[in-house]
């Protein structure tokens, strides 16, 4: 795109889509299928002059060979983190009292000091520890997020820093929350501070560190004997591709990057100023049509631990209206899309678990596949109207009236059908089936 609105690639849409539904993805799939690589060129694509210490001409002739642009951060997860200071950093009194930071520490608070350029940390092979022991404050507060007006908030991944202060061996009571702004806040003192910095400083003593709205977490995962699976409660706090496709074609011909523009100045706002809250959007979509699907969804899942929760309902409601935001207007894609992403994700289990009942051989995956082509097959055919024909003598000498023929749009062809076959395929050969074949 070069600063004019533009048709974006359909896979692209689905990643800004998710991001604007919810700044936390995951992207499973085989290794060395570009994971990662989608992230940086992410950033790449949302990187700014000003963040890159540059002017717009050097910044064109060399944003996609930035290793490392400004507004992306990778962090390796190790096996053996099994606790979250090696996310949020931890106080210590060796030698002195202080706080250690961590790079995802410091990348948030990098992010805070430009609140309208999206930011991208990507964790690395997230699934090598388990989640919820090492990211717990994070799932905690991107669950958090509320607006009101301009502003946006979150729980404190790290509490207020006023709360670090101490008293030394002498009774003198000690700021350590200084210390800690400082080292966040870095090249700046009280003679140069600028007026939003002064602010930042402020919130961090006062509120903690919190999430800021600009941040967007992407982590890589791959499914082996070496990793742990996601709980329900991860998953149902972010939003989930399968990337196992490989293009061979596409990789000879140096075509295999969907992300080869920058983004718009707007696209990248919509990836940084996002709604919150279905009530936000719901005179934007067809929400009666969205909400009769996921009643139909859970009419199927009902008596499982499958079934959807007032989230997945906001969740839905939100990504119909990002994916309309950037140029998706069929409803039945987008409702497709998030089908795959937060509905089949969330399934697993043995042939015994997913059985309707025990006097049939029907599954839940029966189930859904016939309420997403009841639903879904409907909604792509779209009705057009041909222009009106001039008016024809019929074999009486009489005039017929004009009419209007009606074309049927070709269907779309639903992903999430595909899955659920190859679903079903996995359950019938393994007798076990999990989202992350």
């Amino acid at each position: 795109m070069n600063g004019k609105d533009a048709t974006l690639n359909k896979d692209v849409v689905s990643y800004l889509s998710a991001i604007r539904t919810k700044p936390f993805l995951l992207l499973a799939g085989i290794s060395g299928t570009g994971k990662s690589r989608i992230v940086r060129k992410l950033a790449q694509a949302t990187t700014t002059a000003k963040l890159e210490n540059c002017d717009e001409q050097t910044l064109n002739n060399s944003r996609w060979d930035l290793h490392k642009p400004a507004n992306f951060e990778i962090i390796q997860v190790k096996p053996n983190w099994h606790n979250s200071m090696d996310v949020v950093g931890y106080q210590t009194n060796i030698p002195t009292p202080r706080y250690v930071f961590t790079p995802f520490v410091e990348f948030i608070a990098k992010a805070w000091q430009h609140p309208t350029v999206p930011f991208f940390l990507c964790l690395n092979e997230m699934n090598l520890a388990p989640v919820e022991e090492y990211f717990a404050e994070f799932l905690s507060a991107i669950e958090s997020r509320s607006k009101k007006g301009n502003t946006y908030e979150t729980d404190p991944i790290i509490k207020p820093f006023k709360d670090f202060n101490y008293e030394n061996e002498q009774g003198k009571k000690c700021s350590l929350a200084e210390d800690m702004v400082n080292l966040l806040l870095p090249g700046y003192n009280a003679g140069n501070m600028p007026q939003h910095i002064i602010e930042l400083s402020k919130r961090f003593k006062k509120k903690g560190l919190t999430l800021p709205e600009n941040l967007v977490v992407i982590g890589t995962v791959n499914m082996d004997e070496t990793t742990f699976s996601f709980s329900r409660k991860v998953l149902d706090r972010a939003m989930s591709f399968e990337m196992n496709e490989v293009d061979y074609d596409s990789f000879l011909e140096d075509t295999a990057d969907i992300i080869t523009e920058p983004l718009t100045a707007k696209a990248s706002t919509l990836l940084v100023d996002r709604p919150i809250k279905a009530q936000d959007v719901k005179d934007k979509v067809d929400a009666d049509f969205i909400v009769s699907y996921l009643k139909a969804v859970n009419e199927k899942l009902d008596n499982t631990p499958f079934k959807l929760g007032y989230r997945a309902a906001n969740e839905a409601m939100l990504y119909v209206a990002a994916s309309k935001s950037f140029g998706q207007d069929s409803i039945a894609t987008a409702l497709d899309e998030f089908t795959t992403m937060k509905i089949l994700s969330r399934i697993e289990g043995d042939t015994t678990k997913l059985r309707v009942d025990d006097n049939s051989d029907k599954t839940i995956l029966d189930e859904l596949e016939t309420v997403t082509k009841d639903f879904l097959k409907p909604a792509n055919k779209l009705a057009v109207h041909q222009e009106e024909q001039p008016a024809e003598e019929n074999a009486n000498g009489e005039d017929n009236a004009p009419v209007k023929d009606v074309v049927v749009a070709a269907p779309v062809e639903l992903k999430s059908l595909d899955k659920i076959k190859r679903m079903k395929e996995q359950l019938k050969r393994n007798s076990f089936v999990s989202y992350w074949d």
